[in-house]
């Protein structure tokens, strides 16, 4: 293996990795911290760039830690657990600005108080554990070898006491692929999903639910995977759970999408919901995290999404929460942006999948100009490349603010604030 016997980090960069130079050539560093002097080893080298992981430590960094997990560097779950907290929010700025002016040439003069999550372990209410003959865990970064675990420290307590279960579980299903947990804090319940190639017998699901299973598992669905979609087969039990979210209460099915890190639900919707409006108009609703309180702050709000359980969800919510000024339409953005174009709009909310907002998205947007726009991103690459087309297209940028949704990994939350 090539080793690279000196290299200077100057910065992080996103996907994890330090940034060093060699003889002319990027090096992006895995497991690497800014202001460090590492040797590091290759593992990728390409024309303009190489891709290595760290060897030895010549300098540490000032900001650098004992990972508190075990697995860390093993498992490809998180990239930045060697990093103290509070170095990790500032790197994620960092990244966040240097996207906006590099990618949409956009200069921030500064970004507004980064909410930081309430927990840096324990936060995450999800996870999707890969499993290979009988053995339960995560793959390595950047590849599909299997690193079997215990525990996860980011997965809510709750579900790490689920794992012994869950392994049983692998044991006995012969060619299962993935197990999906959803947990609710408020119920003190699960729901699952279980990935196979071929049908489950519903019968045999039953029972491992009954035999090998915790009570508190109220509904398990068997499901085939196509690409990155998941298509259900079957399910017993509840299909959903609730969630509760300071005053707010959901209704969340094995379908829908809905926020990770539990400690950050009331914050995230402090975030966004500001001011008052007369029409909104919101895409990627999921199962209405955010419509419900929207709905307080608005005399009409339009909501859509191309899930189907999603939509179901949320029609649901809103009469669970008493919002009767809402109206949830199952349909993709570009079609709401196309059904409502001409209409007068006060905000568009938008909070996409980490591809962002297509062209056809921006193009009828730019048409229609709504007043103000609040997108809520999980992708500084893709929200750097919107909100350049968007300010080219007559919109400026109030402001925007970092959500650390995610500690310990790479990824970058953020709302920014956009006005015609």
């Amino acid at each position: 293996m090539k080793v690279l016997p000196e290299l200077s980090i100057k910065k992080m960069v996103y996907g994890g990795y330090g940034l060093a130079d060699h003889l002319g050539k990027k090096v992006f560093v895995r497991y690497s911290a800014p202001m460090e002097l590492v040797s590091a080893e290759v593992i990728k080298e390409k024309k303009d760039h190489i891709e290595a992981v760290v060897k030895d430590i010549i300098l540490s960094s000032p900001w650098r830690r004992t990972p508190p997990c075990k697995y860390y560097q093993y498992c490809g779950g998180c990239q930045l657990q060697h990093i103290q907290p509070d170095k990790q929010v500032k790197i994620k700025e960092e990244i966040l600005l240097e996207s906006l002016q590099r990618i949409a040439n956009l200069n921030i003069d500064g970004l507004g108080e980064s909410i930081s999550s309430k927990q840096e372990f324990g936060y995450r209410i999800k996870a999707q554990f890969k499993v290979k003959e009988g053995k339960l865990g995560f793959f390595a970064w950047g590849t599909h070898d299997l690193v079997s675990i215990e525990e996860c420290l980011l997965l809510h307590p709750a579900i790490n006491k689920l794992i012994p279960s869950l392994v049983e579980l692998s044991k006995n299903i012969h060619d299962l692929q993935e197990i999906h947990v959803l947990y609710s804090p408020s119920e003190d319940e699960f729901l699952l999903k279980l990935i196979t190639p071929t049908p489950c017998d519903v019968d045999k699901m039953r029972r491992f639910k009954e035999n090998i299973l915790p009570k508190e598992v109220v509904g398990i669905g068997n499901y085939s995977k196509l690409g990155d979609k998941l298509l259900r087969r079957s399910h017993i039990g509840r299909s959903f759970t609730y969630m509760q979210v300071g005053r707010y209460r959901y209704r969340v099915s094995n379908d829908s999408f809905f926020q990770i890190n539990f400690t950050l639900w009331e914050e995230l919707i402090k975030s966004v919901v500001m001011g008052s409006y007369r029409r909104v108009v919101e895409l990627h609703c999921g199962a209405g995290f955010f419509s419900i309180p929207l709905s307080e702050v608005s005399n009409f709000l339009l909501s859509s999404d191309s899930n189907p359980y999603a939509i179901k969800d949320a029609e649901y919510n809103a009469k669970l929460n008493m919002r009767d000024n809402v109206v949830f339409t199952h349909e993709s953005g570009y079609q709401t942006l196309k059904n409502h174009a001409g209409e007068v709009i006060d905000l568009l909310f938008l909070d996409p999948p980490r591809g962002g907002i297509t062209t056809e998205e921006i193009r009828l947007i730019l048409q229609n100009k709504p007043k103000e726009i609040i997108y809520v991103s999980c992708n500084p690459t893709t929200l750097a490349r919107d909100l350049g087309k968007l300010t080219l297209g007559g919109y400026s940028v109030k402001s925007i603010k970092l959500i650390d949704n995610f500690p310990q990994t790479y990824h970058i939350e953020s709302v920014a604030y956009l006005t015609l």
